[in-house]
């Protein structure tokens, strides 16, 4: 009999501390939150200083438009062939970008300028032949874009910008990064050499510089992310996954996490990484394929949900726990 005993005072001496854990609030996981649903899909989003603009194209790289996420209007700047090929000024107010023309058999880059104030788009240079994807250098203040005759190198000017302190530090003037459809370069000597990053070889479909410039990340064709640092140059393969966005002031890049069985993409969530610990995931959808992450605050993501035209809303913050109810005694539940 002895044995039950001790079974007994066990199950007594462990039970309150078992009832109260079970007692204790639990948070609920992280859940996007829909933000506005659009006409087509969104792809190659990328979103200006004040998180209040966020320009896309369509799945095809072409239709560059603006999505104005306080009343929700979308107004085109460009129906042409855009791709990646596209950044925010600091201040938020005027979009850049490269367009791809035809011109009779012959093709044109055309470099713009669209001003969101003005509604209005300026030409800044016109260039023979295709390009590669135009590439910003946020501390030099300078545009870079890889066409058929050699290096445009366009310094923008922003009166009264200043570098913030954290940029500073990370400074480089060895160098810059280029963007271009079959891979991504590293440009030194003032424009003599370019060193090209190491990856699967099959093009860029995707990329992303850090706000320091100090860092590229991007996707490649088949589906691998990898990501360099200007310290050492070497390329880190991250993940299988797509469309990296970098944080807006932390080593930390955001992608479209790949969900395989065998040799077989099935799924896409969003995933997390430091180029140094293991990715984690950030939620679990198995009812909808995760795309296109873009931080509009440092604990704030919008992102897509595969091919539907919908922008959700994921928040990084721990959630509430969900507080236990207490029931006054003799109180029907």
């Amino acid at each position: 009999m002895r044995p039950k005993w001790i079974v007994l005072s066990l199950a007594l001496l462990l039970g309150p501390p078992l009832l109260m854990a079970l007692d204790k609030p639990t948070p609920p996981p992280r859940r996007s939150q829909a933000v506005v649903r659009l006409e087509g899909p969104i792809y190659n989003p990328k979103i200006n200083s004040t998180g209040k603009l966020l320009a896309f194209t369509d799945s095809a790289g072409r239709s560059l438009r603006i999505l104005d996420l306080s009343n929700h209007e979308v107004i085109e700047v460009s129906p042409h062939r855009i791709g990646p090929a596209f950044f925010w000024s600091p201040d938020g107010v005027r979009l850049f970008y490269r367009e791809l023309v035809k011109q009779g058999k012959a093709i044109e880059s055309l470099l713009q300028a669209y001003d969101s104030h003005l509604n209005k788009a300026s030409l800044l240079e016109t260039l023979e032949g295709s390009s590669g994807y135009l590439t910003y250098a946020p501390y030099q203040q300078t545009a870079y874009l890889l066409h058929e005759k050699g290096i445009l190198a366009k310094h923008l000017d922003f009166p009264g910008l200043r570098p913030a302190h954290w940029q500073k530090k990370k400074q480089n003037y060895e160098g810059q990064w280029i963007a271009t459809q079959q891979s991504i370069l590293w440009l030194t000597d003032l424009g003599l050499t370019l060193k090209k990053m190491d990856d699967d070889g099959s093009g860029v479909a995707s990329f992303s510089v850090s706000p320091d410039g100090h860092a590229i990340a991007w996707a490649t064709t088949k589906g691998q992310i990898y990501a360099s640092v200007a310290e050492n140059l070497v390329p880190l393969l991250i993940d299988q996954g797509r469309d990296p966005s970098w944080h807006p002031y932390r080593t930390l890049l955001a992608y479209a996490g790949a969900r395989r069985v065998g040799n077989r993409t099935y799924d896409y969530d969003l995933k997390v990484s430091d180029l140094h610990a293991p990715p984690r995931y950030l939620q679990t959808t198995p009812d909808r394929s995760e795309r296109w992450p873009i931080w509009i605050s440092p604990d704030v993501i919008l992102h897509t949900a595969g091919d539907s035209t919908d922008l959700l809303k994921l928040s990084l913050q721990p959630p509430a726990p969900i507080a236990k109810i207490e029931v006054a005694p003799g109180t029907k539940q």
